[in-house]
């Protein structure tokens, strides 16, 4: 893993704390609400930066982010709000209150796009990773600086790996005058890399965990519910189900008129 959640989190606090500042400045408003922690961990670029790092480093899919999904929404915004502080002209202005853009959550956030198109999604932007340069339009394929994130390797390396002359090498194909990768192809050859984590496959949310203690069942009880699952056919089992949903159903009504 390159990078700890955490350590991506604190740099990215920070740079939105003092970004806050900026702004509050400029508007002439007092800066608490654009600068307390809390704020800024409930804000949604907050959300969608941890999100995006739980998809594109973890390889963890989310109701938002998961195969064949695509990037939108504040997912979007977030990779175009990113991207323009990275920018020479944005640099500057930042420079001036010793602000630098948060570059770990770039790389999170430039992880989870890659990774949309790896699982067979879209992208939003035509950005490429790392390469200063458009994508000119195609959008369902692969830089190698996005391949090398995937692989958690460094650009140079997945290059030499795309040399033909190799016995198997990563084959590339030629988009213009740029040389991409196709989903296809970046699957198969991410498959043998040791420092690739796989998408897991979005589950669903979670149900809530029910923290109650079960009551020891009277002998005489159990005996009845025997008695009656071998007169009826019927397994025990089911009976105690049934009857537990129908206790359960008389409480809930009982409540609800009190």
């Amino acid at each position: 893993m390159p990078f700890s959640k955490s350590e991506m989190q604190e740099e990215l606090f920070k740079f939105l704390s003092q970004f806050g500042k900026d702004i509050a400045n400029l508007y002439g408003v007092d800066d608490y609400a654009w600068t307390e922690r809390k704020a800024i961990q409930e804000s949604p670029i907050w959300k969608a930066a941890s999100e995006m790092y739980d998809y594109g480093v973890m390889g963890i899919s989310s109701e938002n982010l998961h195969p064949e999904g695509h990037i939108d929404g504040v997912y979007a915004r977030m990779e175009r709000f990113l991207r323009a502080m990275d920018t020479p002209q944005m640099r500057l202005y930042l420079e001036e209150s010793n602000n630098t853009p948060p570059r770990l959550a770039l790389l999170a956030v430039q992880s989870a796009v890659a990774r949309m198109v790896l699982d067979g999604g879209w992208r939003h932007t035509d950005y490429g990773a790392g390469e200063n340069g458009a994508l000119k339009g195609d959008m369902n394929h692969l830089t190698l600086a996005e391949v090398a994130l995937l692989a958690n390797m460094d650009e140079r390396s997945v290059r030499n790996a795309a040399n033909p002359k190799l016995p198997d090498p990563l084959k590339t194909e030629q988009v213009g005058k740029r040389s991409l990768v196709s989903p296809e192809e970046a699957r198969r050859w991410l498959a043998g890399r040791k420092g690739y984590i796989p998408t897991r496959a979005y589950a669903g949310p979670r149900r809530p965990s029910i923290d109650v203690t079960l009551p020891v069942l009277p002998e005489e009880f159990l005996d009845q519910i025997q008695r009656a699952a071998a007169e009826s056919g019927v397994s025990a089992t089911k009976i105690l189900g049934e009857q537990f949903l129908a206790n359960l159903h008389a409480a809930i009504k009982a409540g609800q008129n009190k």
